[in-house]
Order: structure tokens, then sequence, then C-alpha cells
């Protein structure tokens, strides 16, 4: 008993000794913070550990958990051609149906192959329509602001829609390029540069060689018609700048670069393109695809903090559990929460209560809603830690910071640079949210879990990237130099 007091005393003073920056900040704003030692969960720093607040896309830890607890790390995605009617020769009597599995990263390069498979089956004419079965999860509402306002103009691709037929993560891609010589307009070429149902404003000129490339872009929608808006100025022979926005629905969106890519592999359709519910169901299949593996896709899941991937993993989770459709991200998430609880008390069964826990309105983190403690994201660190055939699959799809993408995480020192594993999240609306969450290597190999969460006030809803990052990663330097 003795040892186990001076334990928990010497941990508690460990844990006052850091988190100095953290700690001036929260004199004007809201900050949860917790560091562990993964070897017996001792905390090694903590500052309001239990306070719930606004994560952003760090509850993207909870989405691909649950997902590689659900499916497991090996789990492919099916998505494939079904036929209403029947074949003859090289003609099927009938519709012909793409039936969405709820492929998260299903793209333009997978539909090429999946044509390429109804190709090989000899098929080049069909007489019916062309139809898209998104009933895997049904039609899926927006619910959020910014997916919602997204339908009638998008300036992003973050606030995409969600499908179980949707692909290029709902995203209308154009390739633009600068002209021969200054004077020209730019060039603008769709991807597939035959689909149907947009217009193009391209208000794009060109520069001299050499010159800055300045580029903008913005999507609309109206009276059934989207339009690509186009602004800037390009060097000449310049390109291709890529441009992804957000497209007003998804299922359809699919059906229409179906369409073009059928037309281009010389496959005939007589009929209409349409979208349907559970068209596929009872019909014949005539050519499948498998997706990467789930492990595969969690890395550039979490490498760009893709939050059309992350909801459409939610959505794949409750659709599995054979929720009622039409399914939304609010239910699909209480797959998310039930992690929660399970991880909490597991890791820290002392902390577990049958009162609120945290709140997931996301898997994304899109919604400002969710609500997640630094303890909430270190127990679930803890947790897929001890779960030997999942940990390699989430330790391995979390960016080191010397390797991401994101320049958040570029500026530091060595070890911040080689020794963690993290994921970000950051939000600006209606309060600046910055948040960090992963593992870290200890000196003597051993494994660590940090988690910290910032929120501005309604006094104080606008913070730096010096006040947050900059505070978190000093703090993060301190504890890898003793640890």
């Amino acid at each position: 008993m003795v040892g186990t007091i001076l334990l928990l005393t010497n941990a508690s003073a460990s844990a006052a000794a850091y988190l100095d920056s953290l700690r001036a900040l929260s004199q004007r704003a809201h900050v949860s913070a917790l560091v562990v030692d993964l070897d017996d969960m001792s905390p090694i720093a903590e500052l309001n550990p239990d306070q719930r607040l606004t994560p952003a896309s760090v509850s993207k830890l909870f989405a691909v958990s649950a997902a590689l607890e659900q499916f497991g790390p090996d789990h492919r995605f099916v998505t494939r051609f079904a036929s209403r009617g029947p074949v003859a020769g090289t003609t099927l009597n009938g519709d012909l149906v793409f039936v969405g599995g709820g492929d998260p990263a299903l793209d333009n390069a997978d539909i090429w192959s999946l044509i390429g498979r109804l190709r090989g089956r000899g098929i080049t004419h069909v007489t019916g329509n062309l139809v898209v079965d998104d009933g895997l999860f049904g039609a899926v509402p927006c619910l959020t602001k910014d997916r919602c306002d997204a339908e009638e103009k998008a300036w992003h691709a973050y606030s995409a829609p969600l499908s179980s037929a949707g692909s290029n993560f709902a995203t209308v891609h154009a390739s633009v390029y600068g002209g021969r010589s200054a004077g020209e307009p730019a060039r603008v070429v769709l991807n597939p540069a035959n689909v149907s149902g947009y217009t193009l404003d391209n208000r794009v000129d060109t520069a001299s060689a050499g010159a800055r490339a300045t580029l903008t872009a913005w999507r609309t929608y109206d009276n059934g018609t989207s339009t690509l808006h186009l602004r800037g100025s390009l060097p000449a022979g310049g390109g291709p700048y890529e441009v992804h926005r957000a497209v007003t629905g998804p299922a359809t969106e699919t059906a229409r670069i179906l369409a073009a890519m059928l037309a281009d592999m010389g496959v005939q359709i007589d009929g209409n393109i349409r979208v349907e519910t559970n068209a596929g169901s009872g019909a014949d299949m005539l050519a499948r695809i498998e997706s990467d593996t789930l492990a595969e896709q969690l890395i550039p899941l979490m490498a760009y903090s893709n939050n059309y991937m992350a909801d459409t993993l939610t959505l794949d989770l409750a659709a599995d559990s054979q929720y009622n459709r039409p399914l939304t991200l609010p239910l699909a998430s209480q797959a998310l929460e039930a992690l929660a609880d399970r991880a909490m008390r597991e890791t820290y069964p002392t902390h577990a209560t049958s009162g609120p826990g945290p709140i997931f309105d996301s898997g994304s983190g899109l919604a400002v809603s969710n609500k997640l403690s630094a303890r909430d994201l270190v127990a679930l660190l803890g947790y897929m830690y001890r779960q030997n055939a999942l940990f390699p699959a989430l330790y391995g799809s979390m960016p080191v910071p010397l390797s991401a993408p994101s320049r958040t995480l570029k500026q530091g020192n060595f070890d911040w640079l080689t020794r963690l594993t993290a994921k970000t999240g950051t939000l600006t609306e209606p309060v600046t949210v910055r948040a960090l969450a992963g593992y870290f290597r200890k000196a003597d190999g051993g494994f660590g879990a940090f988690a910290f969460v910032i929120n501005g006030t309604s006094s104080n809803p606008s913070l730096t990237y010096r006040q947050t990052v900059t505070a978190y990663q000093t703090d993060m330097e301190a504890i890898l130099s003793d640890y």
C-alpha cells in the first residue's frame, strides 16, 4: 500500500511539472491536455484532462478505430455492376445498375477498372437505363452548416456530401493549364473531360512564363446545372493546376461520370441515367471490384484529414449493423460513442460513469457539436494500443511530423519531428479549435500517448497559431527531452 501511495504521489508531482505554455494559455482559452506513459497509464502531464471541448478532426481517431474493430484491417469494400434484364450476346436487354458499396476511396481509376470488367464480359450495348443504387445508406441529409451551404456554393472539398455510391470523395476535379503565350485564356479540362451537368465560367488568363500563379475556384448549383467558376492568372505553359470542389449530389455525380466513361469505353446506353434506392436488390451481378484494404485506405484518410472518407466509414459502420435507412451521421456516430465508453471503462475504470459521455455527431469532426476531453482521447489511444491485431494499422496510419503533408507539424526539433505519430484538428468557426493527439516513442523504446484540445471562448474566440500550436509543441518537446 505504501508503494502504491508513493507511486501516485510521484505521478501527481510529475504531472504538474510540464505544460507551462498550455497552462498560461488556459487563462484566456479552454484547454484540456493529458500525456501518459502507456506501460502503466501513469500521467506524465495533465491540465483539465476531463473537460470536454470541440475536438475537430482528432474525432477521426474514433472513426478509424471503430472501423478497424468492426471490419478488421484487411476488409475491402465491394463495388459492382448488376443487370436488371437478360444478357444476349453483347447486349444487356434491361437496366445496367451500379451498386455503391460505401467505398470511401472509390475514384475514376476504380470506375475505369469496373467498366473494363464489364467490357470483359463482352457487353457493349444496354437497351435500358443506367441506374446508380445508393441504397446502402439511403439519401444522407447534410445536417452540418458547411455541407448544407456547399449544396448551393462550394469553395472547398472538405464539405463534400455523402453517399454509398459517391466517387472521387464527392468532388468535381478540373485541371487548369496556362495558355501557350501571355494574353491567351487558360484551358480547363474536367476529369473525365466529357462529364455532363457542368458549365465552365473560366476567366483565368495567361501571364508571362515564370509569373506567379493565382487561381480561385468555386462551384455553384442552379436549376439542375453546376457551374465551375475560375478566376486568376497562370504563367504561360504552366500547369496543370488541380482544382477539387464539393459536388451537389454525389450519387448523381457518379452516374454522370459512369455515363461519360461508358461512352468512352464503347458501351452504348439507350435509356436515361438515374439514381434509385435498392435497384440492385436481386439483380444478377455482371462485374465487381474490391477496394484497397481498410488499413491502406486509412493512411491517406489520416494524412489529409479527409472528411468524406471518415464520415463514409462512420456510415459504413451503421449500414453493417443494419441500422434503419436512410442513415444520418448522428445516428451512425452512436458507434463511436459506444467505442469511447468501452475505451474509458477498460483504460480508466474509475473515470467511467453513467453520466453524460462524449458526444459525436460526425466521425470527421466537421460537426462542432462533437465534444471530447483529453482523457477520452488518451483512453482510446491506450485501448487501441492493447489491441494487438489492430494497433499496427492505427499506428501506421498516423503521420510522423517529418513526413506529414500538413505544415502544422513540420516545424520543431528532431525529437518532435521523428518520435511522434499524430492527428491534428483545426476549426476556425465559431471559435478557434486546435487539437493534437497521438503516440510518442520514449527513449527506452516504450510508448506514450498524448492529447491536447484547445478552444477559443465567447469573449476570446480567435486564437493565433503561436498561442495554440506553438504552445502544445513547446510543452511536448519539453516532455520528449525527459522521456
